[in-house]
């Protein structure tokens, strides 16, 4: 498997070779060179060999005479707030994020601790595919971090309504069910829980980083978690992808949640708190964030898929939330990433405001019928835009800020390449099973036929 590059990282297969030390080692050589002066982060996922190529880029950034905090195995979004609350130069965390085991890469931060710009990362992958820099003459220090999960958690303290929900024992009583694959929430998750006052009951944080089911974070996925959460009467189950920047919840009664509710939950929350504001989602993110924000006097801006064009769209505006409908929530006043860890503690903040039927409402109820689909893909996208545009003469909008996306007054369809993987996403949203299905078959119908 060739690697995959983008402003979400590099990722490639380990079985075959195709993430050797090599590679590995002039990107992070790249890096250490791109980077303004100061010490540099480095995390792991906890999947299986994470920790071995953790070692390698911390061995090679001292090598190049920059100074590391080692943070261990930690979610990525811990990785992003290390950096920017410690004002670091940029960070580097060994994951390949909800890809399969056989899958892992490298992450990179910048001194902001926000994923790098798509001219910042062609930099770097241009500068990785030079001659391989020297090392340095003098070699770099390399310090661990006393409790990189604590600080993590202290963030969150600061953010008020949180603490205030937490001061007054808000969630105290409520049960969460807990399922981190085996990898880098194993701990975190548990301990957010702990702080917050209420019961975690672990489902699968053992750390190991084997990963009992597929790691994306879907319904189909999270079937013991789904048993256990009806099992222990929980307030909600919640799982995460290796890394924990996505969040997926399970209902009480052991009903899956579509991961699009995340974000929605997350939204009102906020909003709820704050009385208002600007919110930021991406254009495959669900139309229910603008219900919610309708309700507040909100205002929604969509953006590239992509987090760092969410993060950037989120800073122009002022925004006070924004995430991805994958799960991924991001909340500025503790930092500009997405973090799982923030995400429940957002949800759990909501719940405490609702009753039970209320409760029950929003994470159940399906106003919008929503339907995903991939599409092998090694194309050429762009060429197919035009055939594209000219089978849906009918839409309002059609915007091609990121691959194509149609909308019209109650409903819309998004396609576009994947940033990691080699496939096309089809993604439609409408009032009704049936309309959505027939706006995905017209779509995927002419697209198979360029593919063949």
């Amino acid at each position: 498997m060739p690697l995959i590059r983008s402003v979400s990282g590099l990722r490639a297969t380990t079985t075959d070779g195709a993430l050797s030390d090599e590679v590995v080692c002039r990107h992070i050589r790249a890096f250490a060179q791109m980077q303004p002066n100061g010490a540099l982060a480095v995390g792991y996922d906890g999947r299986r060999g994470g920790q071995e190529i953790a070692e390698l880029v911390a061995d090679q950034l001292a090598r190049c005479g920059r100074n590391v905090l080692e943070l261990g195995c930690v979610p990525t979004p811990t990785v992003q707030l290390v950096v920017e609350r410690n004002r670091l130069a940029g960070g580097v965390v060994v994951t390949a994020s909800h890809n399969d085991a056989e899958w892992n890469g490298l992450k990179f931060l910048d001194a902001d601790g926000v994923f790098l710009l798509p001219e910042r990362a062609a930099m770097l992958w241009q500068q990785s595919d030079r001659a391989s820099a020297p090392a340095s003459g003098v070699s770099g220090t390399r310090t661990q971090h006393s409790d990189p999960i604590g600080e993590h958690i202290a963030a969150l303290e600061q953010v008020e309504f949180i603490a205030q929900r937490r001061a007054s024992g808000a969630f105290e009583g409520m049960r969460i069910t807990l399922d981190a694959v085996n990898a880098s929430g194993s701990r975190a998750l548990p301990a957010l829980m702990e702080w917050l006052g209420a019961q975690p009951i672990a489902v699968f944080c053992d750390g190991s980083g084997n990963f009992p089911h597929p790691p994306e974070p879907l319904p189909a996925h999270l079937t013991e978690l789904q048993r256990k959460t009806a099992e222990h009467h929980a307030t909600v189950g919640a799982a995460l992808d290796p890394d924990g920047d996505r969040l997926v919840l399970v209902h009480g009664s052991g009903q899956p949640v579509s991961e699009e509710k995340t974000i929605v939950l997350a939204t009102e929350s906020v909003l709820r708190f704050l009385g208002g504001g600007v919110v930021v989602v991406n254009a495959s993110t669900t139309s229910e964030v603008e219900h919610i924000a309708q309700r507040y006097g909100a205002q929604v801006l969509r953006s590239a898929v992509g987090e760092v064009n969410v993060v950037t769209l989120m800073r122009s505006s002022g925004a006070v939330v924004g995430g991805e409908g994958s799960g991924g929530v991001i909340l500025p006043a503790c930092h500009y990433g997405r973090d799982a860890l923030v995400g429940i503690a957002l949800v759990l903040a909501l719940r405490s405001q609702l009753s039970d039927t209320e409760w029950d409402e929003r994470l159940l109820a399906a106003p919008l019928v929503m339907h995903k689909r991939t599409l092998r893909w090694n194309g050429n996208f762009a060429a197919v835009k035009e055939e594209l545009g000219a089978a849906f003469p009918d839409a309002s909008e059609v915007w091609t800020g990121d691959g194509i996306r149609f909308r019209w007054s109650d409903r819309w369809l998004h396609i576009r390449s994947s940033n990691t993987e080699p496939i096309l996403r089809l993604i439609a949203e409408s009032p009704t099973a049936d309309t959505t299905v027939d706006l995905l078959d017209r779509a995927e119908t002419l697209l198979r036929g360029y593919a063949d």
